[in-house]
């Protein structure tokens, strides 16, 4: 439908995930295109959490080609968004951390 479109998705330029979409890389980079910089950062993970994993950096208007380039035509996710530069002065997550006490969890006592 209209409002599935890729296009009309991206109109909002906000981070997207897609699946399903590594066999037609032209027309998901061209439709990406109508509305995010080519510059936008973009990766594509193959084969995630597999044995065979590989991740491909690259930019909105490199997409086709990264895709073309490294054979890839299914089982891959299509990452897109700003995220994907990172925050250099953000400080690593405590989520995880066995010291950090949060609302479901108290932490362990550094020894």
């Amino acid at each position: 439908t209209k409002k599935e479109k890729l296009s009309s998705l991206a109109k909002h330029q906000a981070s997207l995930i897609l699946f399903l979409s590594a066999s037609q890389p032209q027309k998901v980079q061209d439709d990406l295109l109508e509305a995010y910089p080519p510059e936008t950062p973009a990766a594509i993970v193959y084969k995630a959490t597999w044995e065979e994993e590989k991740i491909f950096h690259g930019t909105v208007g490199t997409l086709a080609e990264l895709i073309t380039h490294h054979n890839i035509t299914r089982t891959a996710l299509i990452f897109i968004g700003a995220f994907l530069k990172g925050n250099k002065n953000a400080a690593p997550s405590k989520l995880y951390d066995a010291h950090f006490s949060h609302g479901y969890r108290k932490g362990h006592n550094a020894s």
